[in-house]
């Protein structure tokens, strides 16, 4: 039987990050033929930096500064400035405290009056408050989890079409993982599969609440305004978000809804019916200068959360040998370079200045109830057992 040091399961960006950091022995094994092609596939690409949770927010900014050491010796930029512009359409001080933390902590937030003078699409849109972040990004997913799965491809330490069935488990310990090609002996195991974490997890007995959450994006017609270099913007409170893409727009109306995937690879799925007519309306009442685009295109894709919304990563206190990446929610482009170095720190032994263990430790207590959102708004969530 084959045997690493460490096997990574699953080549998304979070799972390239964690293998890119790691030394020894490694295999990544990635159930899919291409890499990043799941959940870091279905994302409209933006990389945050005005981030409301604390925990999520420590991880962006950290992310942030990985980020720009990596452009730095990289031929081909994986990301480009655009600025973002942050606007609340009812609740005023909801973004104070995020507003407040990045400013403190060295980026410029410049709050606005006249939105639509950094960002023509949102003429005619009526909010309480609004920011602008010049340093926002649009990223490539595919290209940054390529970049950084290079050099094991290289040697041969990435599979793909390779999926893990189950956990090895012998003398309380992980010791290996089984796949559809044979069994492969290791001394740890990185869960990085996003929504198939928790199930190979699962039997196992291990209580680890992570619930695959699908969200919808819609593709416009073209559209004049959207220019490359127009800023994306999100209403926080709304559930909405536009992006330029291609000569149109990707919106999103940040609808949830909670669908395990099947077994193997593939986990884009088609538009609920009806969404499309309400998301148009949304752009008609609250961003006028997009009302008359139709749609050409829409996908759904999983977003994996915790029933506190906060990734659940690092060794797992009732395993030894399984380590968690997992439960990025909607910030593992954000934030998977951060993710990457917390992880492997852990893993070899290590402490960092920036993330606490137990605010992210797969072993912490887990609301029994939380609230997902149907439509994307804070308003009309809906309570769903943990």
């Amino acid at each position: 039987m084959e045997s690493v040091e460490t096997v990574v399961v699953g080549a998304g960006l979070v799972g390239a990050a964690v293998a890119a950091r790691l030394s020894g022995s490694l295999r990544v094994l990635e159930q899919g033929s291409q890499v990043a092609s799941e959940a870091s596939a279905q994302n409209a690409g933006m990389v945050r930096l005005l981030v409301e949770d604390p925990v999520e927010r420590r991880l962006a900014l950290r992310a942030h500064a990985l980020l720009r050491e990596l452009e730095e010796g990289w031929q081909v930029l994986p990301a480009r400035i655009t600025g973002a512009v942050h606007g609340l359409v009812h609740e005023a001080q909801e973004l104070d405290d995020a507003v407040a933390a990045l400013r403190a902590s060295g980026h410029e937030v410049i709050a606005l009056d006249l939105p639509d003078r950094v960002a023509p699409a949102m003429a005619g849109v009526h909010l309480k408050r609004a920011w602008y972040v010049p340093e926002a990004r649009v990223a490539d997913p595919h290209a940054l989890a390529t970049g950084l799965l290079a050099p094991l491809q290289g040697r041969g330490a990435l599979r793909r079409g390779v999926r893990v069935t189950a956990l090895q488990v012998h003398g309380g310990r992980v010791v290996g993982v089984d796949t559809d090609q044979g069994p492969l002996a290791c001394d740890r195991v990185v869960l990085a599969a996003g929504a198939w974490s928790g199930q190979l997890a699962a039997p196992l007995g291990l209580r680890r609440p992570l619930y695959p959450i699908r969200r919808s994006l819609l593709l416009t017609t073209p559209h004049p305004l959207a220019r490359p270099g127009h800023p994306w913007c999100w209403l926080e409170d709304l559930g909405l978000y536009v992006r330029p893409e291609g000569g149109g727009w990707l919106v999103s109306g940040c609808d949830e809804r909670i669908d395990p995937p099947a077994p193997g690879p593939g986990s884009t799925g088609p538009v609920a019916d009806g969404w499309r007519d309400e998301v148009g309306e949304r752009l008609v009442q609250h961003l006028p200068a997009l009302s008359e685009v139709g749609w050409t295109a829409g996908w759904t894709g999983l977003r994996t959360f915790a029933p506190d919304r906060r990734p659940i990563l690092g060794p797992d206190p009732d395993l030894p040998g399984l380590h968690w990446a997992a439960g990025l929610g909607g910030y593992g482009l954000t934030s998977h370079l951060a993710v990457g170095e917390a992880v492997a720190t852990w893993m070899e032994g290590g402490e960092l200045s920036w993330l606490r263990r137990q605010d992210v430790s797969p072993g912490r207590i887990f609301p029994k109830r939380w609230v997902i959102r149907p439509r994307g708004t804070h308003h009309g969530g809906r309570l769903v057992e943990g």
